[in-house]
Order: C-alpha cells, then structure tokens, then sequence
C-alpha cells in the first residue's frame, strides 16, 4: 500500500481502487449522528478540505492563470439580452441553470453540472441541449456537480467561461487547461463587483480556501421586474450582493443542504411573493434536501417551494421554470 494510503485511512477515509474516497463512516448513516458526515469525495475536481494528495495531484493542483480584465468580463455580460426566464434544469444531484429569452434560448448558463459518480443514479434518463448554442457560462465554484457538463457537451468548451480563482483538483485543472487553450478562460478579478444591464455578478465572502463560500453568485432582472437569486452552493451569510436581502426568485443554496447562517440571513420573498427552486437528485447520497434547511426557508416567508426531483403527490421530476 502506498504510503499516502495509509495516510489517508489513518485519517478516516477509505480509499477504492477508482480514485474515490469516503470517510469510513456508512453512506446511510442518520445525519443525527456526531463525527465527520459520510460524504464522497472525489479527487476529479475541487481539492477536499484536510486532503493530504499525493505529489502527482499536488501538482496537478495549481492556481489559476491570470485574472481577467474586469472590462473584458464586462463586455461580454452586456452583449447577453436580458433573461425572460430563469430554467432550473433537472439534472440529478448537480446544479445547471440556464436564463433564457422569450424564445426558450439560452442566452446565459450559471454552472453546467451533472452529478458526480456515486449519484449518478439521480440523473434523468433523457437530457437535451442545444449543441449551437453558445451561451457564456459562469461557475459558480470548482465542484464536479457543477460543472462536469463540459466533458459531455463538447460544444461548452467553446463558449466563454466567467471563473473564481479558486485551487483546483486533476480535474477541474484540466477542464480550465483546455479552456486556456482555446481562449475561453476569463477569471473573475478578485474583489471586483461587475455589473450587467440586467444583473450583478460578485464573489461570495467567504473564506478564501472554502470552494463553496467564496464562490460566485448571481442576481439577475428578468423582463418580469422580478429578481432571482442564483446562489451556487454558497451559505447566504456569506452573500454579498447588496440587495439581496429581498428577492423574488431564489435558487436554494447547496441544493437543499444544512447552511449556517441563520434564518435573518435567508433572502426574504418580496411582498409580490416569489419561487423558490431546490435543484438534487432523488436518493442522493447526501440526503438533500434538508429538513432543518426547509425550515429555515420557510420562516423566512419562503414555505412553499418546488424541486426538480419532483414532490410525491404534487409534480412529477423535471425542469422548473420561473419568470
């Protein structure tokens, strides 16, 4: 056994022969139980947090190329039409969102995700994208949930990626490799607030090293004059849009998963009312959505939502439109 192995079980993880690991712990275990949660984790994307790699991935696992020009970003995000609709798509236990026209064409996508192996039961048995599209996309962090939709639809690697500059694992490494090479890699500058016609893209506040908190969100104006939030997996303590304290539309955080910021932090619905949209997969291994995360939803004003794994007896899986 290789010495970072034995490193790694000694850590509580266990360490299968595809490069996946878990923490010892039983995948059904309640989430009542105290210790570390049972969560997979893969060395495909994001670098895990107390993950001791080996050489071969720590090198693999470098910063990103230079920012972007905050006006190189800007030009682009103001050649998008404004969104009619926001389409949550129904992709399994991942994250992809795409704003549309009035035509149902993308015309911006925020993450392209699709779930990562051990949830690939959730997927739906059909997806259908247009492969002319070319819509920017903008990532909301490094995950493979959220953006492995690259490496199935080719022609995302042609469409200009908006980025944080965050560390990267092999894979999310070689996804930002081969958009370098074609000149589609624009990293946001950090600590830029970047404004469009219709929205604002800004980095959470998190800390630097927290792939999920110090991602990017998005607060969109549809041709409605209703207002969605498009939080990524970001804890909404961490948001820092400056009126995002009341929004119409929001697109729940980590799909549904335990948050720490207190209910006061959760973005309240307009007095006009609002959706809120959980994307996850049925039976995903972590047990999204959360019962003490739906509370916290619902005591903020938000106690009616809808999900793209559908709800028994009220609708069926699929795509959630708001507009």
């Amino acid at each position: 056994m290789p010495a970072w192995h034995a490193q790694l079980q000694g850590n509580g993880y266990s360490v299968h022969s595809r490069g996946v690991l878990t923490y010892a712990r039983r995948l059904d275990a309640p989430d009542e139980l105290t210790g570390p949660r049972s969560r997979p984790q893969s060395l495909g994307a994001s670098v895990a947090p107390r993950l001791v790699l080996p050489s071969p991935l720590a090198g693999a696992c470098m910063a990103l190329t230079n920012p972007a020009s905050r006006a190189k970003i800007s030009t682009i995000l103001k050649s998008v039409p404004q969104a009619g609709t926001v389409l949550v798509r129904d992709v399994g236990q991942a994250n992809f969102v795409s704003l549309c026209d009035d035509l149902g064409r993308a015309v911006l996508h925020f993450d392209v995700g699709l779930p990562i192996s051990f949830n690939r039961h959730t997927r739906p048995s059909k997806f259908n994208i247009d492969p002319n599209e070319r819509a920017p996309i903008i990532l909301s962090h490094w995950d493979w949930d959220h953006l492995h939709g690259a490496f199935e639809f080719p022609h995302f690697l042609d469409c200009p990626w908006i980025v944080p500059d965050q560390r990267l694992g092999p894979g999310a490494a070689r996804l930002a490799r081969m958009l370098g090479e074609k000149g589609n890699l624009l990293v946001r500058p950090a600590n830029a607030r970047i404004r469009f016609p219709f929205g604002e893209l800004v980095r959470s506040g998190g800390p630097v090293g927290d792939l999920n908190d110090s991602g990017l969100t998005v607060l969109a104006i549809l041709a409605s004059g209703r207002s969605a939030l498009l939080a990524g997996d970001a804890d909404y303590a961490h948001l820092m849009h400056s009126n995002a304290h009341r929004i119409d539309h929001l697109v729940a955080t980590h799909h549904g998963a335990r948050f720490n910021a207190s209910q006061r932090s959760v973005p309240r619905p307009n007095r006009r009312g609002g959706t809120l949209v959980i994307s996850y997969g049925y039976r995903n291994v972590y047990r999204h959505p959360h019962r003490e995360a739906l509370a916290k939803h619902a005591k903020s004003g938000r106690r009616n939502y809808v999900t793209t794994a559908g709800r028994k007896g009220i609708a069926l899986r699929g795509d959630r439109a708001i507009s």
